[in-house]
This record gives structure tokens, sequence and C-alpha cells, in this order.
């Protein structure tokens, strides 16, 4: 199956919304899962600062919008006293990555990580940094899969979540 990554514009930002909405909403109650709650996390608000930010960026296929990610091109502040290998800015950080639950098995989650880790490499970037919610082992195996190593768990604190335990990952892009 053929995948068109992009970076979402603006005329696409309600296609976006309704795209993390149903999907929280397919997700509910899942044993394996992200444990996102649309309206908090991901919020509306949220999704348009990194839209109009150039930070999102979407899969289509089929006609659909099959995949959406959020590449942040700096680390995130409440990771900088992780055992990170690499921590010369710039970092890259993953952030909504999200497949449909019709475009499961199909490859487009690693095709997602395959355009992130090209993007972040031309952009010059040091290393990429995760974090996966403890638990979702889909996520976890896809992760190490495609090179991703585990850091450490921790618990964090997110304004709009709380605290949530959390598996760190990183991907060193230099010497890679």
């Amino acid at each position: 199956m053929a995948y068109s990554i992009t970076a979402v514009k603006e005329s696409q930002r309600e296609q976006i919304h309704r795209f993390y909405e149903e999907l929280c909403r397919r997700l509910e109650g899942e044993d394996y899962g992200p444990g996102w709650h649309y309206g908090i996390y991901p919020a509306d608000e949220d999704l348009d600062v990194h839209i109009r930010a150039g930070e999102m960026f979407c899969a289509r296929a089929e006609e659909r919008l099959a995949a959406a990610m959020v590449i942040v091109g700096r680390d995130d502040p409440i990771y900088r006293d992780v055992a990170w290998e690499i921590r010369e800015e710039p970092i890259h950080v993953l952030h909504l990555l999200a497949v449909h639950p019709d475009f499961r098995g199909s490859g487009l989650a690693q095709a997602m990580l395959s355009f992130l880790l090209e993007r972040a490499r031309r952009m010059g970037a040091k290393a990429v940094h995760l974090d996966v919610v403890t638990g979702n082992l889909p996520a976890e195996k896809l992760y190490r899969s495609t090179g991703f190593h585990f850091v450490e768990e921790r618990e964090v604190w997110y304004p709009d979540t709380g605290a949530i335990r959390v598996a760190l990952y990183e991907y060193p892009l230099v010497n890679s």
C-alpha cells in the first residue's frame, strides 16, 4: 500500500481533530493502548498549536487520513534529568503517533517512523526521543523493532493528564 506523508495544513485542522476523536473512541477499553482521552490529551487546542507550528504530519492511504504524528524539534523540558545517551541539541521528540485501526498491520506505523527518522537526520538532529505509556506493548514492540532503545521508566506529570508512568526511548542519529 502506498502512503503519502505530508505536513498538515491549516485547512486539514478539523479532519485532524476528528481523526484523533474517532481514534480515542475506538481505542477506549482496549487492553493495550496509549491511554488518551480526547479533549484532554489530545486536545483540539494542542493539535492546533502543532499544526500552526508545522509539527503535525499525516499519512493518507486509500484517499483517507490513515495516520498522524507530531514531530517537535526540541527536547521536552520534563526530560532534562533522563539518562539519555545523546543530550546534544538539536533533539527531535515524537508525540501522538497514531494509526487508524482500519490500517493496523499495514506497515504504516513503520513508514511513519521511517519518515520521522529521515526528517530528523535532514534537520541535523542528534537523536529522537519519545515516551510511551507503560503497558502499551504494541507501541513498545514497534519502537524497539525500529531501533529505538529503552532508556528508563518513570512517572511524569503533564498538565492535561496528571501523573502517568511512561517508558522512555531514544534513537541516536549521530554515527547512524
